[in-house]
């Protein structure tokens, strides 16, 4: 009878040993890279020599318009299309982003205009599965002011609100153009 209780012990123990086993080694597995996994998430931040991802170059505002436009720079032509989210104290805003064309890694996105100086929450996502691409956090230090559009012929008459200076005539006694030598 002794005999067949260790039979048995030693049965369930392998069974226990067996499922245990199978257990951890199908949990290692999934903690491990797949091939058909995502990449991690890239950083997002002004463009310097040391970011690998993509980068702000630079902020405008559109004072007529009442809209912001944030210029980036993608890592390399096939970085998928994508929209741009940024995460403020009132809330977030969804930016529309398009390549511009004849430059393969710039992209411009326009939206609503943020304040300077806050710490905003940057968020890049892929237009195909709203899958998150690169994100960072980073305050506007300034933002440039778009450059009127002039449309039509140039006209001689003045425009209403631009300075102009009239030439001053300056009387001064002309100088020798070259020194005179003994």
């Amino acid at each position: 009878m002794n005999r067949n209780r260790w039979i048995v012990g030693f049965a369930i123990f392998v069974i226990l040993f067996v499922v245990g086993t199978s257990l951890l080694l199908k949990e290692w597995k999934s903690r491990q890279p797949q091939i058909n996994q995502r990449s991690p998430v890239l950083d997002v931040g002004y463009c310097s020599p040391d970011l690998i991802g993509p980068c702000v170059v630079s902020f405008s505002l559109n004072v007529e318009k009442k809209n912001m436009l944030v210029n980036i720079l993608t890592p390399g032509p096939s970085f998928p299309e994508f929209y741009l989210k940024i995460k403020h104290s009132k809330g977030e805003s969804t930016y529309n982003c398009l390549k511009i064309t004849g430059f393969a890694t710039s992209v411009y996105c326009i939206g609503d205009v943020m304040p300077i100086g806050e710490i905003l929450q940057f968020m890049i996502i892929s237009k195909a599965g709203d899958i998150l691409l690169a994100e960072g956090e980073f305050a506007i230090i300034g933002l440039a002011l778009a450059t009127p559009e002039i449309l039509g012929q140039p006209t001689t008459s003045p425009t209403p609100g631009l300075f102009l200076k009239t030439p001053t005539p300056i009387r001064a006694t002309p100088s020798p153009p070259y020194p005179s030598y003994p």
